[in-house]
This record gives structure tokens, sequence and C-alpha cells, in this order.
């Protein structure tokens, strides 16, 4: 049996890999409706 500390040794950084991810993707589309609610991106003509 493997000690506690090796097993969250091992644990945390797939939830923090598994976490960055989504964290990622909210922060593009937040950023995205932050610069159209703005008007930094230029208008489709």
């Amino acid at each position: 049996m493997i000690s506690e500390q090796v097993f969250y040794l091992f644990l945390y950084p797939w939830i923090f890999f598994i976490a960055i991810i989504p964290g990622v993707v909210m922060a593009f589309i937040f950023a995205g409706l932050a610069a159209q609610l703005l008007n930094y991106l230029p208008e489709k003509k």
C-alpha cells in the first residue's frame, strides 16, 4: 500500500490539470463577451 503523501502528490496535479482546462475556456468566453459588450471588437459589416 502506498503512503498517503505519495497518493496526494500524484492526485493533486491531475485535479489542477482537469480544473484548468474548463477555466481557460470560460476565461476566453467571458473575455469575448466583455469585449462585445464594451464594443472592443470590430463589428461585422
